[in-house]
């Protein structure tokens, strides 16, 4: 038993023992040098190559944007101070460099491309999804598209807008208001923008959007498009279909209560869609083109017609008083006339048969007042010296 203890106890000294050996054999190890000091000349070397392009030429930058990142990725976690205050300089410099090229790239894909720009601008909408201007670049794309005739980023545009509008409506401002001449005016025009995008596809909803145009106190309001538009959205949105269903139920038929209150529902769209062209023909310049003039007169006319037995006494009058009175809304038409007793043989003092006029289309191009693009940028973004 003896003889066990024993070799127990040298067991446990030889152990003591033991550990202050082990601890001064590690102490005396040199560590193996990382390369924060083994590659300082290779550190210095790529810092100066940094330093060398960053506030270069576009080429320049880029090159040294790569080059930043390289020097990140080696060196960014040295712990010496001045390695410290040299990768803060260029994480710095990188980040505000990827950022401007990021916005110079949607700008450009706006101004070259612009039926590419809602892909190429996603990366700045996300970076900065509460600031309107990505979204007025996306307005600006959409209306470069519509004059080109491409409607197929009408609703991308049209969300654009909406969105746009809730930023303004929140506060949030923005450094470029193109294609808006102000930020006064912002509204207003991408309410007729929305007026434009989506014509097409809910003329109900753009008559909607050209309303708030029209009323408020902006140049939108004074500009003749608008009313063409508006003109041709009631057009399309009520008067084509009332005019179809009139004439299927009560053409040459006897006069009935139903096709009384549908001859009244046309007369009083007419009345709206002659407002409307009333004033585009008021607003339009005195030295505008002769085909412009003449193309909203004879629109002017169509439908005045129609409400007047096919005459024009009056219509001079009201162009040139329009402007005095405020937009016809839905429910502020002239009384529908008195009810018709016309006979199935066409005789009495019935009404006229609504027709489909031609030359309803909107105008093929949006105002061309507002400027409809940002200005291309002609220098990649420089970031601050340091």
């Amino acid at each position: 038993m003896k003889n066990v203890l024993r070799l127990l106890v040298f067991a446990a000294l030889a152990t003591m023992f033991a550990l202050p050996s082990y601890a001064q054999d590690a102490a005396g190890q040199t560590p193996a040098a990382g390369p924060c000091t083994a590659e300082a000349e290779a550190k210095g070397a790529l810092y100066q190559k940094f330093l060398a392009s960053y506030k270069g030429t576009p080429d320049q930058q880029k090159a040294a944007a790569e080059t930043g990142k390289e020097y990140l990725s080696k060196y960014g976690t040295c712990p010496d101070d001045a390695d410290k205050k040299v990768a803060s300089f260029i994480q710095g410099w990188v980040t505000k460099y990827e950022k401007a090229t990021v916005e110079f790239n949607c700008t450009k894909a706006v101004n070259d491309t612009p039926a590419q720009a809602f892909t190429i601008c996603k990366p700045y909408i996300d970076a900065n999804p509460d600031s309107p201007k990505g979204y007025l670049m996306l307005v600006s794309a959409g209306l470069k598209n519509v004059q080109a005739k491409n409607t197929s980023t009408n609703a991308d545009a049209a969300n654009a807008a909406r969105r746009a509008i809730q930023l303004i409506d929140q506060g949030k401002t923005s450094d470029v208001w193109a294609p808006l001449p102000s930020q006064a005016e912002a509204v207003p025009g991408l309410n007729y923008y929305l007026g434009i995008f989506t014509f097409d596809n809910s003329p109900a909803e753009a008559a909607t959007y050209l309303q708030k145009a029209a009323q408020s106190n902006s140049s939108f309001s004074k500009e003749p498009t608008t009313y063409e538009y508006l003109a041709a959205a009631y057009f399309k949105n009520e008067f084509t279909p009332l005019a179809a269903d009139y004439k299927a139920k009560c053409e040459g038929k006897e006069a009935t209560p139903e096709c009384d209150a549908l001859f009244n529902k046309i007369n009083a769209v007419t009345n709206r869609i002659v407002d409307a062209y009333a004033r585009a023909l008021a607003l339009t310049p005195a030295n505008a083109a002769a085909a412009v003039k003449d193309s909203r007169r004879s629109k002017l006319s169509t439908f005045y017609k129609q409400l007047h037995e096919g005459k024009e006494d009056g219509m001079n009058e009201l162009v040139a008083g329009v402007l005095a009175k405020p937009l016809m809304m839905p429910g502020m038409e002239p009384p529908p006339p008195a009810p018709s007793t016309t006979a199935a043989d066409g005789t009495g003092t019935g009404t006229t048969t609504p027709t489909t006029p031609a030359g309803t289309t909107p105008p093929a191009k949006p105002a061309a007042t507002p400027t409809p693009t940002p200005k291309p940028a002609t220098t990649a973004p420089k970031p601050p010296r340091p």
